[in-house]
């Protein structure tokens, strides 16, 4: 069964925007995210809006699971109205500042107006002054449709992922199927060889003892018995279907899969000592490390 609207496999990489305007203000936010093992949120917020931080984090918290968020929320003003505004006693603040700096250190240049200017709070364009009350309000709003946005971004590169994910599941099915037929034969041959190779040594001067060798030639076939792995294997590729289907937050789920998958590749690798089933394993091998890649970025 598909994942529902509500339970989609989701990428961690997407951008949404969202804009509301105040009489000549226009506040735009911008969300931004890709993959990370958490969820670790970067914002740069307007000075008026920085006691809102910690009730941003809250809204984001609430509608993403993982991944590297930076938020920037900015406010412009109407076109046609480019006033600039500079704050007074930052401006004197940080000249003084500047020139104790430059007395101390016995500096030769000159503090200069772009010295000043260089402060990222001097210069303000389009922000209101507001209560708090009324800052969250405008907020938040622009900031869940900026959500909304990412979320919908995120959740069809999802189901993108999911498209090129389910198929290469069956690729490495159609890969294990041909790991097992070719077990039997192997051991058989493995007998074959071994009756073959003790027949040469003795050379004729003594009869071959055929329990002698029967059991030896189980040992070789239980050594390069692949079958408890390929069980496993195939129980694992189920797992990672079931995973998907269902959705939701499946990044973490579908990595530990993915180990498990590799050490059993790996184990059938061990045992093979056959070309065929040697070409085989390497098409596993390569088709689980792409799924290893791909999975990087889902929540």
């Amino acid at each position: 069964m598909a994942s529902t609207k509500q339970n989609r496999v989701r990428s961690m990489t997407g951008f949404g925007r969202g804009e509301a305007s105040l009489g000549n203000n226009l506040l735009t936010v911008e969300v931004r995210t890709v993959n990370h093992r958490f969820l670790e949120i970067s914002n740069r917020l307007p000075k008026g809006m920085l006691s809102l931080e910690h009730k941003l984090r809250g809204l984001l918290q609430d509608k993403l699971g993982r991944g590297k968020v930076n938020i920037t929320v900015t406010w412009t003003q109407a076109e046609g109205d480019g006033a600039v505004a500079w704050d007074h006693q930052l401006a004197e603040s940080y000249y003084r500042v500047l020139q104790e700096v430059r007395d101390k250190f016995e500096f030769r240049e000159p503090v200069t107006l772009s010295h000043v200017l260089a402060h990222p709070n001097l210069l303000s364009s389009g922000e209101p002054h507001l209560e708090d009350a009324e800052a969250w309000k405008i907020l938040q709003k622009v900031t869940t449709k900026a959500i909304e946005d990412l979320v919908s971004m995120r959740d069809n590169e999802g189901e993108a992922l999911v498209r090129d994910l389910l198929p290469r599941l069956e690729t490495i099915r159609t890969s294990l199927r041909a790991v097992e037929k070719r077990s039997p034969e192997r051991a058989k041959e493995a007998r074959e060889k071994l009756q073959k190779r003790v027949a040469e040594l003795l050379d004729g001067e003594a009869e071959v003892d055929q329990d002698r060798l029967l059991i030896e030639a189980s040992f070789q076939a239980e050594r390069m018995d692949a079958t408890e792995e390929c069980t496993r294997l195939d129980s694992h590729l189920d797992q990672f279907k079931e995973v998907l289907e269902a959705g939701g937050q499946v990044g973490r789920k579908l990595n530990f899969l993915l180990q498990e998958m590799n050490r059993e590749a790996n184990t059938i690798g061990s045992k093979a000592n056959d070309v065929s089933v040697a070409r085989e394993v390497i098409q596993l091998k390569e088709e689980i490390e792409i799924l290893r890649e791909q999975i990087q970025n889902l929540e």
